[in-house]
């Protein structure tokens, strides 16, 4: 196999953690309905794993509300979910090997229902943030396996479809899981969100189990670094705690965030050199010596940041400020599925025909039209909430589909298997990471950018103006008296700072996004040419010879 063929096939790492190593394959082969229902069940507890972001973006106003906290801490729910399941990827292995692959994962399945019963009983934020990021982590430690489990049931011929596959599927929470997730609040509750993640894992724990017992792998031992776990934990958790709490406490000048940032600044510190001179390290820092590594990791890591933060902060927006329904607002995504899966399965087949620069390039420059073009849109009026952006986010289906596989490839490239396994642990992680710190940071420019607008068109009415004057007597003319016209102006300034403020924030994605697109040519060209067939590969042994 070529080069490019290995990167093409180290690029099944879409959404997920694959360890990209078949192992053992089963003792038999699965006849047709065992293989049909093996495949839905792991691919369901994938989907459902992933489907705990998307989804619960449109809730969390939902949850807050009930759990009788401020809409703030929506951001929490979130961010400990990905900081738990980022936490998991790295472990996976080490417990797989331990415990059995088969075992860890009904082990993982049956913890994150448990976990999932926990958030949906409570009434309480004390016991729904630890419920939430149990589940994070026990759903994280899926990921890698159930996508390991998955590829062994395959013929080396057939990967190429099981790779398509597990992208639909990978994709699927991010296209359908903000439109379902406020379906499921509308009309029966936020809650059973969580009630369905009880018997759902459960049923896919089962298949599982009944399909796949009888091909458990040797249980082996393998080196854990468990200091360097403990401070990355520690450092993740203390300056994710600075993020969503810094706008609440009016950032430093809380002596207790500078205290909590200071200490995990150590913390990451310390993790940073240990894993340095540690033999087996949680993470191999040393691959970011390698230029596309690098690049490609980081450029991957924010651009998801970003996808991911708009996403959520228009969810929650146009929820607070316009008044949306859970379901209308999560809708407002639905044209993503037009092009997402399509492109992602089309992005498999070409990956290794052109150069991963060029495709990861074009794909930022297209995702800064989008962000540039939605920034027009006024999701605010009482003009056609689905027609208005319907176009813009097809376009983003397509960006989102063609995201994940030429990035991959790109950091990837050059790399030996066994550091090509390092290279996704360390790569899935960051990019979960850079969900986890997408909304505390987006939300906090929204609301800086709104108060900004809002205080520049206070400024600007006057009463000595004459259409001030004009606006404050049709309010007159309509029964309201001086403070009810007054307070209706101050809402009708603050809807339109609002809006404002999510141009902006729109707008500074789409500079971002094309500053990615010129950091990306700064690596080194990856799969431009076509794999080499057999008969070329004699073709040109039999010229050396000549």
């Amino acid at each position: 196999m070529t080069s490019t063929g290995k990167n093409a096939r180290a690029a099944w790492a879409t959404l997920t953690h694959d360890s990209l190593n078949n192992g053992q394959t089963g003792k038999s082969t699965l006849n047709g309905l065992q293989f049909f229902l093996i495949n839905f069940g792991l691919l369901l507890g994938n989907i459902l794993v992933l489907f705990n972001t998307g989804a619960f973006a449109s809730v969390s106003l939902h949850a807050t509300g009930d759990l009788g906290v401020s809409p703030s801490h929506a951001g929490w729910m979130q961010t400990y979910y990905f900081i738990s399941l980022a936490l998991a990827l790295p472990v996976s292995s080490w417990l797989a090997a331990a415990a059995g692959e088969v075992r860890l994962y009904l082990a993982a399945m049956i913890a994150m229902a448990l976990a999932s019963l926990l958030c949906a009983s409570t009434s309480d934020l004390f016991w729904f943030l630890p419920g939430r990021a149990l589940q994070g982590f026990f759903g994280g430690l899926t990921i890698p396996l159930s996508q390991t489990l998955l590829m062994r049931e395959y013929p080396e011929s057939a990967k190429s479809f099981a790779v398509s596959l597990w992208s639909i599927a990978a994709l699927s929470p991010f296209t359908l899981g903000p439109s379902a997730g406020g379906w499921l609040a509308d009309h029966m509750g936020w809650r059973w969100l969580f009630y369905l993640n009880v018997p759902l894992p459960l049923l896919a724990a089962a298949l599982v189990w009944a399909l796949l017992f009888d091909r458990q792998t040797p249980q082996r031992k393998m080196p854990f670094d468990s200091v360097g776990f403990l401070l990355l934990t520690a450092a993740l958790i203390c300056l994710q705690t600075v993020l969503n709490q810094g706008q609440d406490a009016d950032w430093f000048n809380s002596i207790q965030l500078i205290g909590v940032a200071l200490a995990g600044l150590l913390m990451m510190a310390y993790f940073i050199v240990w894993e340095l001179a540690e033999r087996s390290p949680l993470l191999d820092l040393r691959l970011f010596v390698r230029r596309n590594f690098a690049i490609g990791s980081i450029v991957l890591s924010l651009s998801f940041m970003m996808m991911y933060g708009l996403l959520s902060v228009l969810l929650v927006r146009l929820q607070v400020v316009a008044g949306y329904t859970s379901f209308l607002a999560g809708s407002v995504l639905l044209p993503l599925v037009f092009l997402a899966k399509p492109m992602a399965s089309v992005m498999h087949r070409v990956v290794h025909r052109f150069d991963a620069r060029l495709l990861g390039s074009v794909n930022m420059l297209l995702f800064a039209v989008y962000c540039s073009w939605i920034s027009r849109y006024d999701f605010f009026g009482r003009g056609g909430w689905f027609t208005q952006p319907l176009w813009s986010q097809v376009l983003e289906g397509f960006c989102l589909g063609g995201l994940f596989v030429p990035l991959t490839a790109l950091f990837l490239s050059g790399l030996t298997p066994r550091r090509q396994t390092q290279a996704v642990e360390l790569g899935g992680m960051l990019r979960v990471l850079g969900g986890s710190v997408a909304s505390p940071l987006f939300s906090v420019f929204w609301e800086r950018r709104t108060a900004f607008h809002q205080s520049r068109l206070i400024e600007s009415f006057s009463l000595y103006d004459s259409f001030a004057a004009e606006i404050t007597a049709r309010l007159h003319a309509t029964g309201l008296h001086e403070q009810q016209a007054t307070a209706k102006l101050a809402a009708a300034a603050g809807q339109h700072a609002a809006i404002l403020g999510l141009d902006d924030t729109f707008q500074l994605a789409a500079w971002l996004f094309m500053g990615l697109a010129a950091v990306i040519w700064v690596a080194k060209p990856v799969g431009s040419k076509l794999p080499v067939t057999v008969k070329e590969e004699r073709r040109q042994a039999q010229g050396n010879r000549t």
